[in-house]
């Protein structure tokens, strides 16, 4: 279960006018086995980050040293990574918020320093944050990476395999990387929900606080709620967003609990006056394209985060895959009926570009520790027979069956978990409940149903949203500070109302767009923006004023050459994992300025940029754009932009 959000954003302010704080990250061996360490445990070893520090965010890294078995007071020890982030305030509350993030497997300091400011920026304005990466995952030693199964992901790329062939092939894959994990003295037994909720109270031990304040999203909610159950003293209130509970059977509902998301997009789209106008009968053209794919699949080439190029191949498992995949991020979802209809009439550009994202998350996630508590506190209590079941009764959504889990589990050979690791969770802290509408593989029912037993518990579902919805979008993120600052009362939910206003993209006409005058006074420019967008920072513009959007147009003016800022464009993106090359397209002249122009592509986006030097000051437009509307808004705002950029008295 792969439980990971992906955002297409380029963090527009920060990004252009930020320096580079580059650290080389420590040395470390690529699957350490756990070791024998003299000295107080649980502690707490500041080392050097791992990762380049987001601007203006100074973190505190570290390792902390924990047993490798909490119920063993003298036995071997693990390291788990560790970044605490310093609070905006001149004096921050005592409770810092912890954040567990999903998978399993994950690993937030791999995956959110880049956008750390976007994500985790506004959790700063109180408290202290502490991000870590779990045992067995990201930094953390040992790490339970499994490089054999994401190589075999990219070696068949471009064959063409159902879904069941492609598990068997995974499932042979993870059996290889466990074995030379074994070998290498990796004990799994340990790397489970229990003792990942006894490292978060070592953690408040080693740093020293009386309280945490916990929040997890997915995976991360399962954690969050053990150490509501095993070490509830130490907790002052939870958050938790696309609940997977204890007590819920994922392998055998996934099939039942995508279709459930599926449809709600199909019905929303045609009760949506313009979507259905542009996507009419959305669910049988995905379906007839679902057959249409398995009978005659097609290719595109794919670009990698490290430039390489590869030709992947999509059938009608691989497109049931993309969509589901798509869902759950909630800024994708407002272009998946296009995308749809897109893949139907032969443009793959979006297509091409989420897959190359997904892929890119890869190396991110430390499958070994996914599997490693999946096999002991998850397949135990599915029956083989409830998964065939299910995928039965939703034939049109089997591609999303993982039927060699139980035999893949059976052979990884761990001891299963008690009965306890299968029950809901009962606690009377407070606690903030969230769910997605459109979250293909948490649904909602779980969400609420954990909230039930919760005595303390506010519940809410985010409108037209994706999974873990509660990190980008901000209003659920709002509700969360108003959470943490009073547990005791329900958090003011009206915003909530405004999501469901949520418009479907449909391609957009050069003659819809109107542009307007703006200004702005900390760089003393002017120009125009198209009417209705919003600011989201100075000289950054955005449709709906989200720094999560699709499109973003920024002009910014900075006292340095044009060379120097092209170089730290092209290295923050390349911080940001984003490799890509600036190619110049052209030139133009406008209010006394010589631009050049030029172009590269990330992901589902375009990027085109214009530098422009005059005296000691270099002016930029910038323009982030879906691939699918790029020739539209190049035109309409882009070239519009530069031709009306001027300095301002």
């Amino acid at each position: 279960m792969n439980i990971k959000r992906i955002l297409f954003t380029i963090v527009i302010a920060a990004l252009v006018l930020s320096g580079c704080n580059t650290q080389p990250a420590p040395a470390t061996s690529a699957t350490p086995t756990a070791q024998t360490t003299a000295g107080q445990v649980p502690r707490f070893e500041p080392t050097q980050c791992w990762f380049t520090e987001p601007a203006g965010h100074a973190a505190e890294c570290g390792y902390l040293i924990v047993p490798e078995d909490h119920t063993k007071s003298n036995g071997m020890t693990i390291k788990l990574a560790v970044a605490r982030f310093k609070s905006d305030a001149t004096s921050p509350e005592k409770d810092p918020i912890v954040y567990l993030e999903g998978g399993p497997g994950a690993s937030p300091l791999r995956s959110y320093p880049p956008q750390f400011d976007l994500i985790f920026g506004p959790l700063l304005q109180k408290r202290d944050l502490i991000l870590f990466d779990q045992r067995g995952t990201g930094y953390s030693e040992p790490a339970l990476d499994c490089p054999e199964q994401a190589k075999l992901v990219l070696d068949t790329l471009d064959q063409d395999l159902n879904a069941q062939k492609s598990e068997e092939l995974n499932n042979q894959a993870l059996l290889t990387c466990h074995d030379r994990l074994a070998k290498a003295g990796v004990n799994f037994e340990v790397y489970n929900s229990a003792q990942n909720a006894a490292d978060i109270e070592s953690l408040r031990q080693a740093l020293h606080y009386a309280k945490l304040n916990l929040y997890g999203i997915s995976y991360g909610t399962r954690l969050a709620l053990t150490a509501m159950r095993d070490m509830a003293p130490g907790i002052r209130s939870v958050v938790i967003g696309s609940v997977y509970p204890p007590q819920v059977d994922l392998y055998s509902q996934t099939p039942a609990d995508g279709a459930r998301a599926f449809e709600a997009l199909f019905k929303a789209c045609s009760t949506d006056t313009t979507c259905a106008q542009h996507y009419p009968n959305l669910r049988q053209v995905f379906f007839d394209l679902k057959k249409k794919l398995d009978q005659q699949p097609v290719k595109f080439n794919i670009q990698l985060h490290t430039g390489e190029t590869k030709e992947a191949l999509l059938n009608g498992d691989g497109l049931v895959g993309l969509v589901f995949q798509a869902m759950y991020i909630t800024s994708m979802i407002p272009l998946i009926p296009q995308m749809i209809f897109d893949i139907r009439d032969g443009k793959y550009d979006v297509a091409a570009g989420l897959q190359g994202a997904f892929l890119n998350e890869l190396d991110k996630i430390s499958t070994g520790m996914q599997y490693a508590v999946q096999c002991k506190e998850e397949i135990p209590f599915t029956q083989p027979a409830d998964i065939a079941a299910v995928a039965k009764q939703y034939p049109e959504y089997a591609a999303l069956t993982s039927k060699n889990a139980p035999a893949l589990c059976t052979a990884w050979g761990e001891t299963p978990a008690g009965p306890i690791e299968n029950q809901p969770v009962t606690s009377d802290l407070p606690t903030l409940v969230f769910s997605g509408e459109f979250d293909p593989i948490t649904p909602p029912a779980w969400a609420e149903e954990t909230a039930r037993t919760l005595s303390h518990s506010f519940y809410f579902d985010i409108p037209r949203s994706g999974h873990g919805a509660s990190l980008t979008e901000d209003c659920p993120r709002n509700m969360v500070l108003a959470f943490f600052d009073n547990p005791g009362q329900k958090p003011d939910a009206a915003c909530l109302n405004e999501m469901t206003k949520t418009t479907f993209a449909v391609p957009l006409q050069a003659a819809d767009i109107k542009l307007v005058p703006f200004t702005e006074a900390l760089m003393k420019i002017g120009g125009v923006v198209p009417a209705g967008w919003k600011k989201v920072s100075a000289g950054a513009y955005t449709p709906s004023g989200k720094l999560t959007d699709q499109t973003a147009l920024l002009q910014q003016a900075a006292p340095v050459a044009p060379d120097m800022l092209l170089n730290l464009l092209e290295s923050q993106l390349a911080q940001a994992d984003v490799k890509v090359k600036f190619e110049q397209t052209g030139a133009r002249s406008a209010n006394g300025l010589d631009w050049k122009l030029y172009s590269t592509r990330a992901s589902i986006s375009g990027i085109d940029l214009a530098l422009g030097q005059k005296d000691a000051t270099t002016y930029l437009v910038l323009l982030q754009s879906p691939l699918s509307d790029r020739a539209v808004l190049y035109q309409a705002v882009f070239l519009a932009a530069i031709d009306n950029l001027r300095s301002q008295p």
